[in-house]
């Protein structure tokens, strides 16, 4: 039993050194690289105030950043990846370019110490990417329109008579049916959104819009709303609401690094950093929500709604351009 004792503190002791060991050398390595190219979906306004963050404690590395929307990026690494090397070091992209990714055999393998603070199923579990940020889709309401206690406090309540041509969706994105096949399976997920069909749903594109007509008065109900929006017209004093589902989907933005990067220890480093507080921080002050444990938001029931454990997030499906001719059929429209 002695014994016991004397090896467990001897391990309570010894590891924590072990990782700062690491650490070091990794600190080390890249600094010896002396830089890390970065391809990411997040916008230059966002980027800045990381970059600052990064660059008070890591002074060292330069972060070539080059932006590109989700479906240009793709483009590019895919491009790039077939004529046998990728240019970036490091890809930061929706989840649903990042399993693609994954499938084509990208990205390459790294697993993050940071990887255990973060939320459940914020992690690839072969550790090929890891959530940087994430936002919530949830129940948004009119509350001049409707009171909370009227509002759906689910998805099936979407199907009630009462809210029938009463709800706006943005027709933009097919997160309706990928999360409800991603979380009932894929047959249920395809009838859910036949159903919702036929609740007369006013089709709206982009998320910014839905919520300005929201806060219009133009409809009383938006339906796999994104929080973060709905915050941020509260913020200017909009009369909009929101209500979490059971679960409620979360959408996912991922970073990965690439296979046989040309600065793989500053590559590390750099996701080391996205998944830091201080990194976790630095997106929550651009206007992010975080994925790391602990890590506060200026909004108390988006906490409180981090902590509850009530987060199911959306796995993709297939394609994200086969979901999306699928989602719009679904829904009666012209692919």
């Amino acid at each position: 039993m002695r014994s016991s004792v004397v090896f467990l503190l001897a391990a309570v002791l010894f590891f924590p050194r072990v990782a700062s060991a690491q650490t070091a050398s990794l600190v080390e390595q890249a600094r010896k690289e002396g830089e890390v190219v970065l391809y990411s979906t997040m916008p230059v306004t966002v980027f800045d105030v990381f970059q600052k963050a990064a660059k008070e404690k890591y002074p060292f590395l330069n972060i070539q950043h080059v932006y590109l929307s989700s479906s240009r990026q793709v483009s590019r690494v895919m491009l790039e990846h077939r004529a046998g090397k990728v240019q970036a070091d490091v890809l930061g992209n929706s989840l649903e370019g990042t399993f693609y990714y994954k499938e084509q055999k990208v990205l390459g393998k790294y697993d993050s110490p940071e990887a255990k603070a973060m939320i459940d199923g914020a992690v690839d579990p072969e550790r090929l990417w890891f959530g940087m940020t994430t936002d919530f889709l949830i129940t948004a309401f009119n509350t001049r329109m409707l009171a909370r206690g009227k509002a759906p406090k689910n998805y099936d309540e979407y199907l009630n008579p009462e809210f029938k041509g009463q709800m706006a969706m943005n027709i933009g994105v097919p997160y309706a049916l990928t999360g409800m096949a991603s979380l009932r399976g894929e047959d249920q997920g395809r009838g859910y959104v036949k159903r919702l069909e036929q609740q007369n749903l006013r089709p709206v594109e982009g998320f910014t819009h839905i919520t300005n007509l929201l806060a219009a008065g133009e409809y009383p109900l938006a339906i796999f709303m994104q929080v973060s929006k709905i915050e941020d017209m509260k913020k200017k004093g909009g009369p909009v609401e929101w209500l979490p589902a059971a679960p409620t989907f979360a959408t996912l933005s991922a970073v990965a690094m690439v296979q046989n990067a040309s600065h793989p220890a500053a590559a590390r480093l750099l996701i080391d950093f996205f998944l830091s507080p201080e990194g976790q921080q630095a997106l929550v002050k651009a206007g992010k929500i975080p994925l790391r444990k602990g890590v506060k938001t200026p909004a108390k029931n988006i906490d409180e709604l981090l902590a509850s454990g009530n987060i199911y997030v959306i796995k993709p499906q297939g394609e994200y351009s086969d979901s999306m001719k699928l989602y719009r059929q679904l829904l009666g429209m012209k692919s």
